[in-house]
Order: structure tokens, then C-alpha cells, then sequence
């Protein structure tokens, strides 16, 4: 089969390197993968025709971008390539309203947390698109030869913890402009997802709706529904900051790679900064630490490419709770997880862990293990194949002209 892999623009280049893994994974597989840069200098509706007028596509791939492209005659991307369009989302499908809204109907979406697909769902419908389902992220990178020991662990490891990601800071949140009523509902669910290790936005709303007496499915909340981006965006916040605060305030050897630090970090003399750098670099960054730390939080039923591919550069990853995690690897063997309503203890164990070469190198052995088993690009070429499979019952692609003994796509 041939599949078309579309990159878009990207901030920190991750979702352009995750097209070119999937890529390689369906190349791996015997597949013809064709990649399309679609962020280059050129009329976007120019250059689909063009690598649609290549030949026959049985299956077009994006990142977080295109399912709601039309060109100038009215063609989803689907339609250019006459062929089932899949799109993964790698953040909170809400907190892209606009484009989801406007969302072909015959796409895929496919979300890295499953509580993603239920938010969908229960704000645009069931049939909003031809297929919603989960597929996890998976580690970008090559996989590391292990240390031979905790010795040479330590040794080629002189990076103690490091924390890849933005800084937010505490802004307010983007309802506080909002009447008191609205802002009070808004509030209230904030506190509910801020209290509890992990309460999904649209869950928190609903609870907040459901306690003034109101039912969440009337029509005339749909709106506001949707708007639990707003809280999911600053749970996101609230929690990364916590997490730095609590790390500089017993004093961590935290090396904080990502935009937004400056003017900040420099209050915390425990921190060491690197501006922002490419997924790639960060990965290859990896390899020399000890420690990665994670704060999920906004995916507690989900998964997070950076535990990932830290677990496959060898390094040991500690993170927040989260069920995939938990039920994929087992605590304080393969990896440490903190908790978010005992952060004070969770980071004092971070700290004696990084302090630990020998345990730190037997975590990270045994989680690179099941990362290279099972969570692997190549382990998501499946779930790619059946979303596309479910477009193809719903949306039968048969308005080229192709030889009708050959199959739409195969396994």
C-alpha cells in the first residue's frame, strides 16, 4: 500500500519527527510511505495535488493538523487523495475548538488519552467524524545501548534531573474576565480537577453542572461544555508550577530545557537553564541523564511521548500518576511515580533518586525493555491501519479511477 504522511508546522519540530518515524515504522511494515512537508513556501492546495497526482494512496496520516482542510473545491484532504485521512491528536482535542468544530466528517481522530475521545464525543456527538479512538504515543529516538552498570550509568550520566518542557508561569485563567457567573462555574470545576490526582475538564464541569441541579446533556450548555479547555489549560499550569516550585524549594538539581524560563529561574539557584530545542535534540539530551522528570497532568488516563523516549535513551523517568502508566509499568521497578496530592514527598523521593546510580540504571534498564517491546512507532501502525480501515467501510474511497482488484489497504 502506499500512505501519505503530511508534516505541518511544529513547535520544537516534535510533531514533524513524529511523522517521520510513523513513516519509517510503515516502511518497516513493506509499505511505500511517501512524506509531504506542507509547511514549505508554496500554496498548501498546490502541493496535496501534487503528491496526490503521484499515484493511487490508500491512506493519508497528519499530526494535529488538515482534518478540517477544504481546497478551493470544497475537498477535504481525503477527498484530494481519495483516500481514509487518519489524524492523531497529541494534545487535549477541545483546546482546538475551531478546527475540530469544522472537522470533515469523513476523518479519524485519534487521541493520546481515551478520556480525549469521551470529551469529543460528548460535546459534538458520536458521528461527528467517521472514527474517534485512542492510540497512545510512542518514543521518538534510537534505542540506546544500556549502561553496563550503575558505575558507567553514573559516569556517562552527568545531567541529575532534567525537566524538558515550556514554562507557563500563573496567569489568569482565560474565564476571569467572565461574568461571576460563569467564572464561579469555572472556579468550582478547576478546584474539583486541582483536588483529586487526576479529574478529566469536561468531568469536572459536568460535577459543577450536575451539583447546581442541572443536567449536562441540555442543549444549552454545549457551549460552555466545550469550553472545558479552559480548565484543562490551567490545571496545565496550576501543576507544572507546582511541580517547579516544589522541586526548587527542596533545593533540586533540576536542568530545565524550554522556552518561557527567563526572568524566572533565575530566582531559583538550584535550576540550571537551556533554551528551548528540537524533540530531537532533547532525545539525544536524554542519553545523558539520569532522571527525567514528567508532569503529565492533564492526561491522567493517557500517555506522554517524553516518559517514552527518555525510557529508551536508558534514563530512569519519574512522573505523575497516571493509569496507562500504571498499567503498562510497574511502580519503583520500571519507573517512579509521584503524586500531585503528596508532591512534598514525591519529590523528596525524585531527589533520592537521582542520588541512586544503581537504582536509577535498573529502572531505566527495565523500562527500556518494554518501551523497545511494545511502545514503538511500529506498535502504533495497527491502530493507524484500523482508523483508517473505519473511514473505509463508512467512506468508501473509490472516486478515482484505480484498478478495482486492488485492495483500499492491507494488514
Amino acid at each position: 500500500m502506499r500512505a501519505v504522511f503530511i508534516k505541518g508546522g511544529s513547535q520544537y519540530g516534535a510533531t514533524r519527527l513524529f511523522i517521520d518515524e510513523m513513516a519509517a515504522a510503515f516502511r518497516r511494515r513493506g509499505h511505500d510511505a511517501t512524506v509531504v512537508d506542507g509547511a514549505v513556501d508554496r500554496d498548501l492546495r498546490e502541493v496535496l495535488a501534487a503528491a496526490a497526482a503521484e499515484g493511487p494512496t490508500d491512506l493519508v496520516y497528519t499530526v494535529g493538523v488538515l482534518d478540517n482542510f477544504r481546497d478551493e473545491r470544497g475537498r477535504s484532504v481525503g477527498r484530494i487523495f481519495d483516500a481514509p485521512h487518519v489524524v492523531q491528536y497529541v494534545d487535549y482535542p477541545l483546546s482546538n475548538l475551531e478546527r475540530l468544530a469544522d472537522a470533515v466528517p469523513e476523518v479519524a481522530i485519534l487521541t493520546v488519552d481515551p478520556t480525549h475521545v469521551d470529551a469529543v464525543r460528548s460535546t459534538f456527538g458520536d458521528h461527528h467524524v467517521a472514527h474517534l479512538d485512542f492510540c497512545p504515543h510512542a518514543a521518538v529516538g534510537e534505542v540506546v545501548e544500556p549502561d553496563a552498570g550503575p558505575e558507567a550509568f553514573a559516569a556517562q550520566r552527568p545531567i541529575p534531573i532534567l525537566f524538558s518542557a515550556s514554562f507557563y508561569g500563573l496567569e489568569p485563567p482565560l474565564w476571569a474576565d467572565e461574568g461571576p457567573g460563569i467564572a464561579n462555574l469555572f472556579n468550582a470545576a478547576l478546584e474539583i480537577a486541582l483536588g483529586a490526582e487526576f479529574v478529566p475538564a469536561l468531568d469536572a464541569i459536568d460535577q459543577v453542572l450536575r451539583g447546581m441541579g442541572q443536567d449536562p446533556a441540555d442543549p444549552r450548555y454545549e457551549l460552555l461544555r466545550r469550553y472545558a479547555c479552559m480548565v484543562h489549560e490551567q490545571v496545565r499550569r496550576v501543576r507544572r508550577m507546582q511541580l517547579l516550585e516544589a522541586a526548587s524549594k527542596a533545593g533540586l538539581p533540576l536542568f530545565c530545557v524550554g522556552s518561557g524560563y527567563e526572568g524566572w529561574i533565575e530566582a531559583h539557584p538550584s535550576f540550571r537553564f537551556a533554551p528551548a530545542m528540537d524533540l530531537a535534540d532533547v532525545a539525544a539530551l536524554m542519553r545523558h541523564a539520569r532522571v527525567v522528570l514528567n508532569a503529565n497532568a492533564n492526561f491522567g488516563f493517557g500517555s506522554h511521548e517524553r516518559p517514552l523516549t527518555a525510557m529508551l535513551a536508558g534514563a530512569a523517568v519519574a512522573s505523575d500518576h497516571g493509569v496507562w502508566w500504571a498499567e503498562r509499568f510497574v511502580e519503583d521497578r520500571d519507573m517512579l511515580l509521584y503524586r500531585w496530592r503528596d508532591l512534598d514527598a514525591g519529590v523528596a523521593r525524585i531527589a533520592a533518586l537521582a542520588e541512586d546510580p544503581e537504582a536509577a540504571w535498573r529502572l531505566g534498564r527495565n523500562a527500556q525493555a518494554k518501551v523497545v517491546a511494545g511502545h514503538r512507532f511500529d506498535n502504533r501502525v495497527d491502530r493507524v491501519l484500523a482508523a483508517a480501515a473505519a473511514v473505509q467501510r463508512l467512506h468508501p474511497c473509490d472516486r478515482l479511477t484505480r484498478d478495482p482488484r486492488r485492495a483500499a489497504f492491507s494488514h
